[in-house]
């Protein structure tokens, strides 16, 4: 009996242990699963990091999604909230949190804010730039074209125009997407051009505005107290880029490539010489060649001129100048074109705009790709993201989208000027990314100034252009 006893108490003894062991087992287990979910979780964080430009009249343009300490839910409509990428890529992903440390530069510094990243082989996800600067950095090797194959299908796939293709790839090799565009433009006031007796429609040709620039220009001195007709930007760039619309329309190039498969000079030709004269001609008639820009049509708004030229991103500044008429009402006071064109030509204007690219330093350029392609095959958030920040499309399946004509027209311009800058944007006209453009440039600037000035012939500043720009190619 005592033996018995004995063994009970040893029984319970060895039950309470192994109960102890498993309760004991059991908060080690679940700390241990708590642990793992931690980390778990932790891995499920992707850190990213942006650099991208201030945008007019916004601090910047939040087309990947929100940076770190920005709040952009309730801050923005959800319809746009809800297409960012990264939300899209979170939303697909369950449990994935990407956040995006940016770095926000003026336009001004961007360019050498990107070759320093360049020089010092800085890390980042992505890289916004202006199509112009493609060139300089994809030679310097910082850009990845990993993903230039898949990029290539979407851009033949979905219909982006010739021009954006040439734009988004460097020496065969596609760095990114030109997602986005922009078109020069001229503004008219309506009640000066009606004052002087002619319409929009009188002055969509060159030969047409030539023509009637003297009479608006009286018009706009004597009735309407103006100081002048049509303001011309006559400083450096700005005046180049205005002309080469006219180049392309005539037949001629800013580069073109010899049977030789080398690129040289394409502007020294009747072409060059007639677009250029247009310039000097444009001067002769009344034209204002105005060497201190100021931007944002901020003359033409001060009503100090009749017609400017500028581009199709002024439409934030004239709703900025006049919140509280609606877009028909601003359609009856100012009319736009993008350029005008040549008796017999099709329409041919400069654009402009913006790519994402992904340099070869990204920490995580898959996901990167991932989420810029969140956007690029859905039709639809690609339509609310670019009518959001109110650019245009570079492909003409975004400009078909009902979302994006819903979004445009009517809310951000009248139907008139979406037509009139789709016909421009289908025309555009790319500037050449090679390093050595910048120089090819002032090259032209030069040529420019000799001509309006009446110090050379176009044939002869041309001329000079050509040996120096195709010094500059074969260097």
């Amino acid at each position: 009996m005592d033996r018995l006893l004995i063994f009970k108490r040893r029984l319970n003894f060895m039950k309470k242990i192994i109960s102890s062991l498993l309760v004991l087992s059991l908060i080690v287990g679940c700390a241990v699963v708590g642990l793992s979910d931690s980390h778990e979780k932790e891995e499920k964080v992707i850190k990213q990091k942006v650099m991208t430009v201030q945008s007019a009249g916004i601090e910047r343009a939040p087309y990947i999604g929100p940076l770190e300490g920005e709040k952009m839910k309730g801050e923005v409509p959800d319809y746009v909230y809800y297409h960012f990428p990264t939300t899209k890529y979170e939303t697909e992903h369950p449990g994935v949190d990407i956040q995006l440390k940016g770095e926000v530069y003026p336009y001004g510094d961007m360019l050498k804010s990107i070759m320093l990243a360049v020089t010092s082989q800085s890390t980042f996800d992505y890289v916004e730039m202006d199509d112009i600067w493609l060139g300089k950095v994809a030679a310097s090797g910082y850009l990845s074209g990993k993903y230039s194959d898949q990029y290539e299908k979407w851009a033949n796939d979905l219909g982006m125009y010739d021009v954006f293709k040439k734009g988004s790839s460097y020496k065969g090799t596609y760095y990114g997407l030109w997602r986005s565009t922009d078109t020069r433009a001229i503004w008219v006031w309506k009640d000066v051009l009606h004052e002087a007796g002619y319409t929009m429609e009188d002055i969509m040709s060159s030969e047409g505005l030539l023509e009637a620039l003297p009479d608006i220009t009286e018009t706009a001195k004597e009735d309407f107290d103006m100081a002048g007709g049509l303001e011309y930007p006559f400083n450096g760039k700005w005046v180049v880029d205005q002309w080469y619309g006219w180049l392309y329309q005539l037949g001629g190039k800013i580069l073109k490539q010899n049977d030789d498969g080398e690129w040289v000079a394409g502007f020294n030709n009747e072409a060059g010489y007639r677009s250029l004269k247009y310039v000097k001609e444009l001067k002769e008639a009344g034209a204002t060649m105005q060497r201190s820009w100021q931007w944002m049509l901020a003359n033409f708004l001060d009503r100090n001129y009749a017609m400017t030229y500028e581009g199709s991103w002024d439409i934030a500044a004239i709703h900025s100048k006049y919140p509280d008429l609606t877009v028909q009402e601003i359609k009856e006071k100012i009319g736009v074109i993008p350029t005008t064109v040549f008796e017999g030509h099709d329409m041919r204007v400069l654009t402009g705009g913006w790519l994402w690219t992904i340099p070869e330093t990204a920490n995580h350029p898959d996901v990167a790709f991932d989420v810029l392609m969140e956007v690029f095959e859905d039709r639809e958030a690609y339509a609310e993201m670019t009518a959001y920040q109110g650019e245009f499309p570079t492909t003409e399946w975004v400009w078909e989208s009902p979302t994006y004509q819903d979004r445009m027209i009517g809310e951000t311009l009248p139907e008139e000027w979406f037509n009139r800058f789709r016909e421009g944007v289908a025309g555009g006209v790319w500037r050449p990314f090679f390093p050595e453009y910048p120089e090819i440039q002032k090259e032209l600037w030069d040529a420019t100034q000799k001509v309006v000035m009446g110090k050379a012939t176009a044939k002869e500043a041309l001329s000079t252009a050509e040996e120096k720009v195709n010094n500059l190619m074969e260097g």
